[in-house]
C-alpha cells in the first residue's frame, strides 16, 4: 500500500508523502544508471602515436579475405586486415553473422566501402553499425554512391541515436583517402545508356500473379490519370527514380611503401654511433632517403639501408550488367594502369561481375590488358562454397533425430569452370597475401 500511495503522490506532484510511508524512504525511480566512460582503445592510442611520428612507412603484414563470395547465400564482400587498420568492401545481409562465425574481428573496422546502392550491398550495415557502437568505436566512415547519406539516416529510426560514434559519409567526388596502411581512390562509372532508359521507361516490375482486385484498381488509377490526377503507378515511378541505377563506384587502393631495413653492421663499419642517442634522427632520415653527412663523411641511405619495397596495388570494381561493360573498358583511370603508366604494378583485380558479363569478349579483354601478373577475384553467383557452416552442422543434428521433420540442407553443387574464364573463383574466407608475399592462402 505505501509503495502505491508514494507512485500516486509522485505522479500527482505533491509534496505531502503519504501517511503509511515506513521509516525507510523508498528508493526515488530513476532512469537507468549511467554507464561510466569508456578508455580510449588501444589501437586508437596506437595510431596517435603513429601520426605524431615522421612520414608514412607501411604496415609489415596485409590480407585481403573473402566474406561473402556472392552466390545466393550472401552478397559479395572482401575483408581487408593490417596491423594499422581494418575496411570492409561492401555489406550485405548476413555479412555480419557471417564474420562472427569464423572470428574475424571488426572491433577495428573504420572504414566501409560500397560499390553500389544494392540490397546484396548495404543490407547489413544496419546490425553492423549497432556491433560497431558497442564495441566503443569512436568513429565510422563509410565512402560510395550519394545514395549512401539517405540510407544511413533511414535505418537510424531502426538502430536510434548512436551516442558514442561518429558516423560520417565520404562522398565519391573526393577522389582520395589515404591513412596508416594505404591509399584509396574512388572510381565512379556511369552508364549513360541506363539514365536514358529510366527517363523514357518505367521500371520494370516484379514478376508475379495480379489478382482481380489488382487490375481493377490499375484501370481505376490509369482512368484517373486521364482526367489530370496523378495515379499511384506515377507515384511509385518517382518514388523508385531517387535510386540512379547509373553509377557504380569502383575502389584503386595502393599500398604505401615499406621503408627499408637499417643495417646495423654497415653503419658500424661507417663509423656511426649505432647504440647512442644520436642514431635515431640519423636512421629517420636515411629511411626518410635523405643523405647525412657525418663526421665530415656524406652517407647515403642505400649504403646502410635495404632498398623501399614498393606498395602493391588491387583494384575493387563491380560491373552489374552488361550496360556497364563499355564505361569500365573506357575509363582512364584504368587504362592508367593496364598500360604501364603506374609504378606500382596491380597484384589484385577484384571482379564483383555476374556470369553474363564474364562472357563477354570485351571484358575478357579489358582483364587481359592487366597483363600476366595480376591475379583475378571473381564474386559471382557461380560461387560454389559453404558460408554459414554451423547451420549445415545443427541441421545435420536435428536430421539424426527425424530425418523427415529436419531434411537435410541442399548443398553447394561445385560448378567447371570455363577455360575462357580468367582468375579464381571466390570461396568464403579464401584469403590473398598483399604483404610480405604475394600469394593465395586457401584453409585445407
Amino acid at each position: 500500500m505505501w509503495l502505491r500511495s508514494a507512485l500516486w503522490n509522485r505522479f500527482l506532484g505533491l509534496s505531502r508523502p503519504a501517511m503509511t510511508e515506513p521509516p525507510n524512504p523508498a528508493r526515488p525511480f530513476t532512469a537507468r544508471k549511467a554507464k561510466p566512460p569508456r578508455d580510449t582503445l588501444r589501437h586508437i592510442k596506437s595510431r596517435e602515436k603513429r601520426q605524431g611520428g615522421t612520414g608514412l612507412n607501411g604496415p609489415a603484414t596485409v590480407y585481403l579475405q573473402v566474406g561473402g563470395s556472392g552466390n545466393r547465400d550472401t552478397g559479395g564482400s572482401v575483408y581487408v586486415f593490417s596491423e594499422f587498420n581494418r575496411y570492409l568492401f561492401n555489406c550485405g545481409e548476413g555479412t555480419q553473422r557471417l564474420m562472427q562465425e569464423h572470428k574475424l574481428k571488426i572491433a577495428r573496422l573504420d572504414n566501409i566501402f560500397v560499390t553500389r546502392m544494392d540490397w546484396a550491398n548495404v543490407g547489413g550495415l544496419s546490425g553492423l553499425i549497432l556491433t560497431l557502437r558497442d564495441t566503443g568505436l569512436p568513429k565510422c566512415v563509410l565512402s560510395g554512391p550519394p545514395q549512401l547519406q539517405r540510407y544511413l539516416e533511414a535505418i537510424k529510426v531502426f538502430s536510434g541515436p548512436l551516442q558514442g560514434m561518429e558516423l560520417a559519409v565520404r562522398p565519391y567526388t573526393e577522389s582520395e583517402y589515404s591513412d596508416e596502411t594505404m591509399t584509396v581512390y574512388q572510381v565512379p562509372i556511369y552508364n549513360t545508356t541506363s539514365k536514358q532508359i529510366s527517363r523514357t521507361q518505367s521500371p520494370t516490375r516484379s514478376p508475379r500473379r495480379e489478382s482481380p482486385r489488382q487490375s481493377a484498381g490499375d484501370e481505376e488509377g490509369q482512368s484517373k490519370n486521364a482526367e489530370g490526377s496523378l495515379s499511384p503507378k506515377t507515384e511509385n515511378h518517382d518514388r523508385i527514380s531517387t535510386i540512379d541505377p547509373s553509377l557504380v563506384v569502383s575502389f584503386v587502393c595502393k599500398l604505401h611503401d615499406k621503408k627499408g631495413n637499417f643495417l646495423v653492421l654497415k653503419a658500424k663499419e661507417l663509423g656511426l654511433p649505432v647504440g647512442t642517442a644520436a642514431i635515431g634522427p640519423i636512421i629517420a632520415d636515411l629511411k626518410a632517403g635523405r643523405s647525412i653527412t657525418y663526421n665530415g663523411k656524406e652517407i647515403f641511405p642505400e649504403d646502410v639501408c635495404t632498398p623501399t619495397e614498393p606498395g602493391p596495388v588491387f583494384i575493387v570494381v563491380e560491373c552489374p550488367s552488361e550496360e556497364f561493360i563499355s564505361p569500365v573498358n573506357e575509363n582512364e583511370t584504368f587504362k592508367k594502369y593496364q598500360e604501364g603508366k603506374s609504378q606500382s604494378p596491380v597484384a589484385l583485380v577484384i571482379h564483383m561481375a555476374p556470369e553474363c558479363v564474364l562472357h563477354s569478349a570485351i571484358y575478357r579483354q579489358w582483364m587481359e590488358r592487366f597483363g600476366p601478373q595480376t591475379e583475378h577475384l571473381i564474386l559471382n553467383e557461380n560461387a560454389s562454397t559453404f558460408h554459414n557452416v554451423r547451420s549445415y552442422k545443427i541441421q545435420s543434428q536435428l536430421n539424426l533425430v527425424h530425418p523427415d521433420m529436419f531434411p537435410l540442407l541442399p548443398t553447394a553443387q561445385k560448378k567447371e569452370n570455363r577455360a575462357d574464364i580468367l582468375g579464381v573463383r571466390g570461396e568464403c574466407l579464401l584469403k590473398y597475401q598483399l604483404r610480405p608475399k604475394l600469394e593465395w592462402q586457401r584453409l585445407v
